[in-house]
């Protein structure tokens, strides 16, 4: 860093939200901060930090739990959001049969997708304080219970009327909303910043693989059994579930001491300061702060309790009013929309495919729409890929680059790639339906364009989580509500729209605002930082008294 001068070094380490020491670059870093005293990683690469640091005297710390404990807890999260997920798009393979049993069209039955779309978004705001307030356990518990009631009256209602099905898929949307908010919180809660952009977009497959895989398991049992069967099944697994998280998910949420780095404020040495100011010579320390005894390892009986006694001082109104906040911040905002675009093309494939597909040429029956959801699966799979390892590997690139320092910026540069892929697949896809060619040149275009589309649910949900770790829950709350919001939109209209103006115009379309959504990455690359350190400064949630 001798080269740097010292504005730009003392930059590195401001107090703004994001900014992480990840790597120890040994004397490069030591110039201003000594790390010897931070826990760093054991496995691979031993300068990576781990941030947050784990309490050194709390074994109940969830980041100080086993990898087989954080592991199963992880994988019982994606099976929630999974399952829940699966739930969203179920109709879409069945859309015809059940046109037929309640003699409604297609672009009514597809307001009932809008009816669980919106209250997903609505009731994520309900479900947040609690999760804030009481922990994440008690949410996974009655979410999970709810929802195998949502599904039970569906398998009934499929086979009754289209009002008491609406209001069901009402329900249901309520019941299952906590599914894009919860699980990566509780992914924030036990598991490092390294590790964070992989396992993100490990949950990003389960929710659209959730999405995908729904319709395509649900026109298998459609065409065999029925659209209430469909719902049945899907009873079967969430129960199961349910019963993993109440036996092997305990608590996430911490509220005890962990060490910190104690940055001080930074002016140049022999500069005329501010009273309290302290000038920056010598090496700033890293303070651990302490507690006088170890903490008691707590049961595991202990662990199954339903909730915890709480966080003190959290106001629930407080928190509720939060995510109205965000909308103040241009972080989370950008990453709404991100977020929010890229998953409703799953909205906008489910709602079209019986539409687009079944009459001639191609002809596809319940079984066959069902399979059509394959290829946007494997696109997401490859998806994950770029968005998770890939990613990571271009941040910690840029990360070594800048002396060990991370800003959540450095992830960015992947929205290009997530661009071309959701702009060229949206083209492939247009072009072939609307020229009519073999069947599998529009479903192998859905393919790519879902690449993309996975790309920007892991690009969304990683930097609103980097710049802003501390309001996890409130920020995936927010980016839920706008996404359900405009998704909501789309299950209005894109029926008829589709009708009005072709495959083609529609694909492209939606394409371009996406594509245009991508773009803006490049001025928060560059003056990201800056829009970090005002959102810090301005302090919006002691303002508005929501501290």
């Amino acid at each position: 860093m001798s080269h740097e001068s010292y504005e730009d070094v003392a930059a590195h380490f401001r107090a703004v939200p994001g900014t992480e020491i990840l790597f120890d670059e040994g004397s490069n870093t030591g110039v201003l901060v000594d790390v010897s005293q931070l826990k760093h990683r054991t496995k691979g690469d031993s300068r990576v930090l781990l941030v947050p640091q784990p309490s050194t005297n709390d074994p109940n710390d969830p980041l100080n739990w086993t990898t087989m404990k954080k592991s199963v807890i992880f994988f019982n999260g994606c099976w929630y959001a999974f399952m829940g997920a699966i739930t969203g798009p179920i109709m879409a393979a069945g859309m015809n049969q059940l046109a037929q049993t309640f003699g409604k069209p297609l672009q009514v039955l597809t307001y009932a997708n809008g009816a669980t779309l919106i209250n997903q978004g609505v009731w994520n705001i309900v479900w947040m304080p609690f999760a804030v307030k009481y922990g994440r356990r008690p949410v996974y518990l009655a979410s999970s219970f709810l929802m195998i009631m949502g599904c039970i009256w569906l398998a009934v209602a499929s086979n009754q009327n289209y009002t008491v099905f609406i209001v069901g898929r009402a329900f249901l949307g309520a019941w299952e909303a906590p599914i894009e908010s919860i699980v990566p919180s509780t992914i924030t809660d036990i598991f490092f910043l390294h590790n964070r952009g992989e396992l993100v977009s490990m949950y990003g497959l389960a929710v659209l693989g959730g999405n995908e895989l729904g319709p395509m398991f649900s026109g298998l049992i459609v065409q065999a059994l029925g659209m209430d069967w469909a719902f049945w099944i899907v009873t079967i697994f969430i129960a199961a579930n349910f019963i993993s998280i109440f036996v092997f998910m305990p608590e996430t949420k911490f509220i005890g001491t962990r060490p910190q780095v104690l940055s001080n404020r930074f002016t140049r040495p022999g500069s005329d300061q501010s009273p309290g100011a302290t000038a920056v010579n010598e090496k700033k320390s890293v303070s651990v702060s302490k507690v006088p005894q170890a903490v008691p390892k707590g049961t595991w009986l202990q662990e199954l309790q339903f909730w915890s006694k709480g966080e003190p001082g959290v106001n629930l109104l407080h928190v509720f009013l939060r995510p109205f906040v965000l909308l103040a911040y241009p972080t989370v905002v950008w990453s709404c929309f991100v977020y929010g675009l890229a998953l409703s093309w799953n909205v906008i494939l489910g709602a079209t495919v019986a539409q687009l597909f079944s009459p001639a040429p191609y002809g596809f029956d319940s079984k066959a729409q069902g399979l059509f959801f394959l290829s946007p699966f494997i696109g997401s799979l490859f998806g994950v890929y770029f968005s998770g390892p890939c990613g990571d590997w271009i941040a910690n690139f840029f990360t070594k680059r800048n002396h060990g320092i991370r800003e959540p910026e450095m992830r960015l540069p992947t929205c290009l790639v997530a661009a071309f892929f959701t702009f060229f697949g949206a083209l492939w896809f247009g072009l072939s339906y609307e020229h009519q060619m073999h069947w599998t040149m529009p479903v192998v275009g859905a393919g790519i364009l879902s690449v993309g589309s996975q790309m920007g649910t892991t690009l969304g949900m990683n930097y609103a989580l980097d710049c802003h770790q501390g309001l996890s829950v409130e920020i995936m709350v927010t980016i839920a509500a706008l996404k359900s919001a405009i998704a909501w939109i789309w299950t209005w209209v894109i029926n008829d729209f589709l009708t009005a103006s072709g495959a083609l115009s529609v694909f492209m379309t939606v394409a371009a605002i996406n594509v245009a959504i991508y773009l803006i990455y490049i001025p928060f690359y560059y003056r990201g930082k800056q829009i970090r350190t005002w959102i810090h400064r301005a302090n919006l949630f002691e303002a508005t008294g929501l501290q």
